[in-house]
């Protein structure tokens, strides 16, 4: 088995670049990527580690694409794999990326903190994040730990969705790449654009939002996923639907638009019950990559 969707410290994980190639290992896996959020930062020390290992390591990155309604493409991820971490315009276009990521994390903040009340500042979900991409988990972190009682009978759940697209303390990026961009950087930097986990996508017309993508450029699609412990159907009555139903319904997609099949677990340490290679990437797949 392979997977070729994972996050590590470099973005909002606990494990290094290194400890995700030593589980790998121990799952006896023949290929994994890292594909963190928006950053490349952890890919230098999960190559290096991992050349030394009997174990296939692939670069890669996850970027989070501007919201268009209008296009119906909303919380939209495009993978890169195999790309050129190293490429000058494409690191100066990530910082960009991540800048972005940052405004809006604060302004969110801001919002929680002089609109809902939430004892909540920038700086507190900077400390725990530390050195790496700031998300809505840590963001979330600090809601729980700082304002117990005002989040007392709301789930983890409850609070993401405050905080997400919908939310009353949302805030959208001032800077963020659109479909078409993201694409075209990770062709530019040698990589195979990866429109990931599009179940999760909620959409009236599955086909036609792919076609739409298929013409902005991508190349390949995830097949395999962790959907049952995964937004919006995990802890539903439909998650054990979404794992039987979209692993078959986008292979056939992938067949019928000629795309590169890939597939991962989405791997974010504790934070899900998800083991690295619970997707069930077949080894087959590979074949595209080297």
């Amino acid at each position: 088995m392979i997977d070729l969707h994972l996050h590590s410290a470099a973005s909002d994980v606990s494990d290094s670049p290194s400890q995700l190639v030593d589980l790998a290992l121990e799952l006896k896996l023949k290929a994994i990527a890292l594909t963190d959020h928006d950053t490349v930062a952890g890919v230098e020390q999960f190559l290096s580690y991992g050349e030394s290992k009997n174990i296939i390591t692939l670069p890669g990155i996850e970027i989070s694409i501007r919201h268009e309604p209008k296009r119906e493409l909303i919380n939209v991820h495009i993978i890169g794999l195999n790309i050129d971490h190293t490429s000058t315009s494409f690191l100066n276009t990530i910082k960009d990326q991540i800048k972005g990521r940052l405004e809006q994390k604060k302004a969110i903040c801001k919002r929680l903190r002089n609109e809902l009340g939430y004892n909540i500042s920038f700086d507190s979900v900077k400390a725990i994040a530390g050195s790496k991409v700031i998300g809505r988990p840590h963001i979330v972190e600090i809601m729980k730990k700082n304002n117990p009682n005002k989040v007392e009978g709301k789930s983890k759940k409850d609070l993401f969705k405050l905080i997400s697209i919908g939310g009353v303390a949302y805030v959208d990026r001032k800077f963020k790449l659109d479909l078409e961009e993201s694409i075209e950087l990770i062709k530019s930097a040698g990589g195979i654009p990866i429109l990931a986990h599009p179940g999760i996508h909620i959409v009236p017309d599955r086909k036609k939002s792919v076609e739409l993508c298929v013409k902005a450029g991508i190349k390949g699609i995830e097949v395999e996923y962790t959907y049952a412990k995964n937004r919006p159907f995990y802890e539903t009555d439909k998650e054990n639907w979404a794992q039987n139903y979209f692993p078959d319904y986008y292979r056939l997609i992938a067949e019928k638009f000629n795309l590169i099949k890939s597939g991962g677990s989405d791997y974010h340490g504790k934070k899900k019950k998800i083991k690295i290679g619970e997707a069930n990437v077949p080894d087959n797949y590979l074949k595209s990559f080297i």
